[in-house]
């Protein structure tokens, strides 16, 4: 039988070719022309809710046009207690079932019951939108709650703290981070690094997470006249021991944080700031301090925390500023919660 060659054209056959071997990907992202057109607000800056009451779940959606996507930032600021909350993309719109605001706060102070005021920024333009809004009713976060002392000392709890000068390990009322108190602790002690602490028994059977999605969350205040002892620090101590709470009730401390009970630690060190600062502390941060137990940090088996204040002692030789300053590092709105830190809650 007689082959048949068959010849291409070398033109037709590299179109082929390419055809065969590649295709184009459709375009991903905006077109250059848009990129650097002409930038333009096509709708301005509207609110979903002016007055949310975020106390019974209200929330307030943004909504903005423009003519090319753009970098922006959305802050919402109280006029009264200074607390913020940003939002932040890149696009060119903002559509108001995606970019919500919940009531929630960056970092404290919380929000309160205030007006506020927004501001839409866009990067590179030179242009800023505003509104206002008035907030009705504060966000209620969701936790379980260890002590927040509006209601005094928590039941059960036990303070103890050192004869020194100045101590201050008790409620106060002038500078609470959330409702009307909070807890007080400092003083001066020139002899030993522990100045105090409060021991606060806890029930934590019904937890159903694991360390890693478990979280201790708490306000700490630092010095508020730039005064500050060296290596001034919180001890934060979590007990899985079975042992009473109180076993000996003439040393006026729990009895299940001893060198032979299962406990674990964590230092907020050094407390070298003014006002409030928010910590969220996964458990499996914690450190184990004793070994008494099988030192697997379980939630659900945590028996008390105790919260003290420490620093470096005049008196080692290490610390010779620390004579006569004293130590201050108080502590209010002590909150467990489950899956994310309080104030990623929306």
């Amino acid at each position: 039988m007689k082959k048949t060659t068959i010849f291409l054209p070398m033109a037709t056959l590299l179109t082929f070719t390419l055809t065969l071997g590649c295709s184009r990907p459709d375009t991903e992202g905006p077109a250059i022309d848009e990129l650097f057109g002409v930038f333009e607000v096509l709708d301005s800056l509207e609110l979903t809710n002016l007055s949310p009451d975020f106390s019974i779940g209200e929330t307030v959606g943004f909504s903005c046009e423009f003519s090319k996507p753009v970098d922006w930032t959305l802050s919402i600021v109280g006029m009264e207690t200074g607390s913020a909350k940003t939002l932040q993309g890149f696009s060119r719109e903002l559509l108001p079932e995606q970019e919500v605001w919940f009531g929630n706060c960056d970092d404290v102070p919380f929000f309160g019951a205030e007006p506020c005021q927004v501001v839409l920024s866009i990067e590179g333009e030179g242009q800023e939108l505003t509104a206002d809004l008035v907030v009705e009713g504060t966000k209620v976060y969701e936790g379980i709650e260890v002590a927040s002392f509006d209601d005094g000392i928590p039941s059960g709890a036990l303070v103890w703290h050192q004869d020194g000068g100045n101590m201050t390990f008790e409620l106060a009322q002038d500078e609470a981070l959330q409702g009307g108190q909070y807890f007080k602790m400092g003083g001066r002690v020139n002899w030993d690094w522990s100045l105090g602490y409060i021991d606060i028994p806890l029930d934590m059977s019904a937890v159903g997470v694991g360390p890693d999605d478990f979280y201790l969350n708490l306000g700490v205040l630092g010095g508020l006249n730039g005064e500050f002892a060296t290596d001034q620090y919180v001890n934060i101590l979590l007990s899985e021991s079975e042992a009473p709470f109180d076993d000996n009730p003439s040393n006026n401390a729990s009895d299940i944080f001893g060198g032979d009970m299962e406990v674990y630690k964590y230092q907020i060190r050094p407390v070298d700031w003014e006002g409030w600062r928010f910590f969220d502390i996964s458990y499996s941060d914690f450190e184990v301090k004793s070994e008494g137990g099988n030192n697997l940090r379980e939630p659900s088996q945590i028996r008390g925390i105790r919260l003290g204040l420490q620093a470096c002692p005049f008196n080692s030789g290490n610390c010779p500023d620390n004579g006569n300053i004293a130590a201050r590092a108080d502590i209010d709105y002590v909150t467990f919660t489950e899956g994310i830190p309080l104030l990623e809650q929306e």
